[in-house]
């Protein structure tokens, strides 16, 4: 099963990006792995909001193979504990699921039209995130269910 991890926007804090990819490495030995932006547009005022989210939804789109199953953050999600979300990984796993592609929105969240498309919506806590930490805490959960699932000692 292929791990894609879909941002909108680069990860711009330089300590941020690098727990990123030291999470990203780990879970690389266990999983193809795979993190994409797309371009996050500009702040503008809010009248063009809507305008800006519609782009963002289209260059998403693009992003998305037509195999994968989706999952969005969304603080309306489903939330997991750690040892039901290895349990919903290994699930897709055994039910060769080829491709999950994890999204994460940017300042103005996710395109209500890429949720629309979810096949789940997960939150990770009823606390508001900066979506950079929140990459961060995917991340570092999604490896934490890979140790449950390998039986490494990580979890402990």
């Amino acid at each position: 099963m292929r791990l894609r991890f879909l941002w909108i926007g680069k990860t711009k804090d330089p300590l941020f990006l690098k727990v990123e990819e030291r999470y990203l490495k780990r879970i690389e030995q266990y999983f193809p792995t795979e993190r994409a932006t797309v371009r996050d547009l500009k702040k503008i005022d809010r009248h063009q909001q809507a305008a800006q989210l519609e782009r963002e939804a289209r260059q998403i789109e693009r992003k998305l193979s037509s195999e994968t199953y989706l999952v969005v953050l969304d603080s309306l999600g489903k939330q997991f504990t750690s040892q039901r979300l290895a349990s919903f990984v290994a699930e897709l796993m055994n039910r060769a699921v080829s491709e999950v592609t994890f999204v994460v929105g940017g300042h103005l969240g996710i395109p209500s039209k890429i949720k629309d498309l979810a096949d789940l919506k997960i939150s990770l806590t009823k606390l508001t995130l900066p979506h950079e930490l929140a990459r961060i805490i995917l991340l570092e959960q999604i490896y934490r269910a890979v140790s449950v699932i390998k039986g490494l000692p990580y979890h402990k």
